[in-house]
């Protein structure tokens, strides 16, 4: 799955892009969409992950 992530972000040229996925009943992964401006605000408070900085880091070329 990471490899096609990145794959399809250099395919795209984007630096960051907000994935949406569904798993299939059988457990497949399906991308749904990319989006280079997407909403992850509710993934970071529900997890205490530290996203913006992350991808700010990644952005400025720190990481």
């Amino acid at each position: 799955m990471t490899r096609g992530v990145l794959a399809m972000l250099d395919v795209l040229g984007l630096p960051y892009g907000a994935f949406d996925f569904v798993i299939t009943p059988t457990g497949e992964w399906v991308v749904l969409e990319v989006n280079p401006s997407g909403q992850y605000g509710l993934v970071e408070q529900a997890t205490g992950l530290p996203i913006t900085a992350a991808i700010a880091d990644y952005l400025e070329g720190t990481t």
